[in-house]
């Protein structure tokens, strides 16, 4: 049987399966109780068997995740023979299979960080399985450590703008420790890149200097990529660190595949869209709703000054009989002279403006996605409006222009804020899209399994 089932592995033929399954029901399960195995899986993705390994995966899960004899995984395999079709239905079946630690510790991420390793591929793997950019080697070595030393630029890229890129609750913390952690021999990624210098060209060795300055990468002392070059170079070196394009994506190119997305350099509304995400994700929703009742009562403060302004300023009507006299500011009965109270009015207005635009940002940051969220930021501008409409009501004419001119500056500014981080945010969407994508994809399969098993379950309680 076992040389029917490797020639049915290898030419996919998933007719051979079956009637192996009928002669001896039991014959996969006892392939899986083996520690270490090439299995079925492992064949048919060695050598590219889309339908039969998928078949195979129903089948038999367990078989995704283990090793052969040679510690690899079908994952392995199948990115070592390029299979890139088949890595991407493995990341739809289980995304978390990307963290399958082989032989020397190394995950798919590893490899495919290799020369052995496709871009488009390691772009799919980080967006699918964030968390695993985490992994490290028997040899204490990430993601970033085999890319340096396999001077793989064009997978440095990737991963140095995702990292620069990813929306997680952990995003800041890997932009600081995964940059400067350091291998079993103490070293960081800039140590590692210094001590290739010798194996690449000089425009090379300094973009990849470039792209460890993005993400503030030091060595094991504590030097920076301009600490390194102030030592090592001219100031016509430092320059040059800065202006170099080597092997760089035009940001405004079209970005036909992810990799190529990834590549390309952060635009300013793509970094403002990264931090305000990232601080969002870190807040839950208990301190959510505390902040929006917070920026509710800022905002009816706000409006509140407007009414009873501390200057002590009101509308002047004039004369009775005379509804065409100009309102004048006429300071009311107060103990502040004139010149103190206009003081304290021009001071009240500018901060009370800014303070109510800014707060009706926040509000509009911190409201859930969605239907309601949405209907609620539509609703945003009325409350706006109301304020604008207060100013004209409630301040002499010779006021209302500074007041007007004031929240005018205030809220463009927010407004362009909000159109920045809205345009960043689009350009995010390829990276989320992909993410949940595959996330549905293989939450739909952990569903469909769970409700195998507990038909199975009933099934058996109902026989006799």
């Amino acid at each position: 049987m076992g040389d029917r089932l490797t020639a049915a592995s290898k030419a996919g033929d998933v007719t051979a399966l079956y009637e192996l399954i009928e002669e001896d029901a039991d014959f996969l399960r006892r392939v899986e109780e083996i520690m270490f195995v090439h299995t079925p899986l492992h064949i048919a993705a060695s050598d590219g068997q889309t339908c039969f390994a998928m078949e195979m995966i129903n089948l038999m899960p367990s078989f995704s995740r283990k090793l052969n004899k040679s510690g690899f995984s079908p994952m392995h395999l199948a990115l070592l023979n390029g299979h890139s079709k088949l890595l991407l239905l493995f990341l739809r079946a289980d995304c978390d299979l990307v963290r399958v630690k082989g032989r020397g510790g190394m995950t798919s991420l590893h490899y495919a960080c290799t020369k052995h390793g496709n871009d488009d591929v390691l772009a799919n793997f980080l967006v699918a399985c964030p968390k695993s950019i985490e992994d490290l080697t028997a040899q204490g070595e990430t993601a970033l450590h085999i890319a340096v030393k396999s001077n793989n630029l064009g997978a440095l890229e990737v991963l140095v703008r995702w990292l620069r890129r990813v929306c997680h609750v952990e995003a800041f913390n890997w932009e600081i420790n995964i940059p400067n952690w350091k291998d079993e021999n103490g070293h960081t990624i800039l140590d590692i890149a210094v001590s290739n210098n010798m194996q690449l060209e000089a425009s090379s060795l300094l973009y990849v200097l470039k792209l460890l300055a993005e993400i503030n990468a030091k060595t094991s002392d504590s030097l920076t990529v301009s600490d390194i070059l102030r030592r090592r170079q001219s100031n016509l070196g430092r320059n040059r660190v800065l202006r170099t394009q080597c092997g760089t994506t035009d940001p405004e190119q079209n970005a036909s595949t992810l990799a190529s997305y990834l590549r390309s350099k952060l635009s300013f509304d793509e970094r403002l869209a990264v931090y305000i995400t990232r601080h969002k994700m870190k807040i839950s929703d208990d301190v959510r709703n505390i902040l929006l009742v917070v920026a509710g009562f800022i905002t009816a403060s706000t409006l509140q000054i407007v009414v009873n302004d501390p200057g002590g300023f009101q509308r002047d009507v004039g004369d009775s009989g005379n509804n065409n006299s100009e309102a004048t500011p006429v300071p009311s009965q107060s103990h502040l002279s004139d010149r103190a109270a206009m003081t304290v009015f021009l001071l009240s207005s500018l901060y009370n403006n800014t303070a109510f635009c800014i707060v009706n940002g926040v509000i509009g940051l911190l409201l859930p996605d969605g239907l309601f969220g949405m209907i609620l930021i539509r609703l945003l501008p009325v409350s706006i409006l109301c304020y604008v409409l207060w100013i004209q009501r409630s301040l002499p004419n010779g006021l209302v222009i500074y007041n007007l001119l004031v929240f005018l500056l205030a809220y463009v500014f927010v407004f362009l804020a909000f159109v920045t981080y809205s345009r960043g945010q689009n350009k995010l969407r390829q990276l989320q899209s992909n993410t949940n994508n595959i996330a549905c994809s293989y939450r739909k399969r952990k569903t469909e399994a769970a409700e195998g098993q507990a038909n199975s379950a009933t099934s058996a309680d109902l026989d006799p």
